[in-house]
């Protein structure tokens, strides 16, 4: 089975970006590779270091609601992997916290930036993606515990019955995702340099198509 990322919606609003004001004009390396980081902590981590938000010219507050919607934008990608229907509230409730659980297990690492020209800074990003959704699915697809769940239920359902098991599956699923956490193991690191660069608008940013490959990998959805 291999689940599709969702195209990120979390694409670098004024909250992730660096006015050019705030750098008097230019970025440092080590500017640079601090901004990448600050990006990863905040998305990931919910960690707002004073000195990035200061370059960004964000708040707190702001960057708290940046990773409070990374995380929902991600619990949403999975429902809609999982399920035809929707889940109710709670469960998508916990499956948010589960997700806080897991991103503050993420393992990534920002090396020094490399100057491209003028306007474009590169960034080599190290990443242990977790591997915690194959575990998972092994379980899903070779578990004794979901084949007894399966096994309670007609091979054919109308829509009421279908809903009912679906919603008693996911809570399975979100069950056995929690249990899973603590043991969470990462798969085979892998690297990547991702551009900060200057825009029109005068703002400095993570490249959109950038921030989408780094975000694949700090969970890894593939599954054969």
């Amino acid at each position: 089975m291999k689940l599709w990322k969702r195209v990120t919606a979390l694409a670098l609003s004024l909250a992730l970006t660096i006015p050019l004001a705030a750098c008097g004009g230019g970025l440092s390396p080590d500017d640079a590779a601090a901004y990448i980081q600050g990006v990863l902590d905040v998305n990931y981590k919910g960690i707002y270091d004073p000195a990035y938000l200061e370059m960004v010219d964000s708040s707190e507050e702001e960057a708290q609601e940046t990773y409070e919607n990374s995380i929902a934008v991600e619990a949403d990608f999975l429902i809609a992997s999982f399920m035809d229907n929707e889940p109710t509230e709670e469960q998508r409730q916990e499956l948010i916290e589960i997700y806080k659980e897991i991103y503050a297990k993420a393992s990534y690492t920002v090396d020094t930036a490399t100057e491209i020209d003028d306007t474009t800074y590169g960034v080599k990003v190290t990443v242990e993606p977790i591997d915690v959704f194959h575990q998972l699915m092994d379980e899903i697809s070779g578990g004794d515990t979901f084949a007894a769940f399966n096994a309670q239920y007609p091979d054919t359902m109308d829509d009421a019955q279908y809903y009912e098991y679906e919603i008693a599956w996911f809570q399975l699923v979100l069950d056995t995702l929690r249990e899973l956490v603590p043991s969470l193991g990462y798969l085979e690191e892998q690297s990547l340099v991702v551009q900060v660069s200057l825009g029109d608008d005068n703002y400095w940013s993570l490249n959109d198509d950038d921030f989408n490959n780094l975000d694949w990998l700090i969970i890894d959805y593939n599954f054969s």
